[in-house]
């Protein structure tokens, strides 16, 4: 097949049709700088929507490195379609996280933020982290 043939303009104008819609079946993230340590380790919130409604909420603290990072995932309603979207990150997971959470933190000198283990027992996980 070369690159003028009728198959090859087929083939280019299938994927270009299709293209659109593998976009849209792709999950959104967003990303928020929450706080910033002096050495440059920094938090984020990241936020995930999926193309069925689903979700994430995520903390990350990221080092100066793209390898030095570490995520820490508190809620996420992500399924596999239908209406049913159970909450997969338990009540008591959620806290433990936040409290590892909290200790990496500490550990990077990241200032500025308040965690609250008690929003834990909310579906949504609004309010875990904080600006200060």
């Amino acid at each position: 097949m070369t690159n003028s043939s009728p198959a090859w303009a087929a083939l280019l104008a299938t994927l270009l049709a299709i293209m659109p819609v593998a976009r849209a079946m792709s999950i959104r993230e967003t990303k928020t700088r929450l706080a910033r340590a002096a050495d440059g380790a920094t938090l984020y919130e990241v936020r995930a929507d999926g193309p069925e409604g689903g979700g994430s909420l995520t903390y990350r603290v990221q080092g100066k490195a793209a390898r030095d990072r570490i995520d820490f995932v508190l809620s996420s309603n992500f399924g596999h379609g239908g209406s049913q979207k159970p909450q997969i990150v338990s009540a008591e997971d959620c806290r433990q996280r936040l409290a590892a959470l909290g200790a990496e933190l500490a550990k990077r000198k990241i200032a500025g933020i308040a965690l609250h283990p008690e929003a834990c027992r909310a579906a949504d996980r609004e309010g875990a982290v904080v600006k200060e």
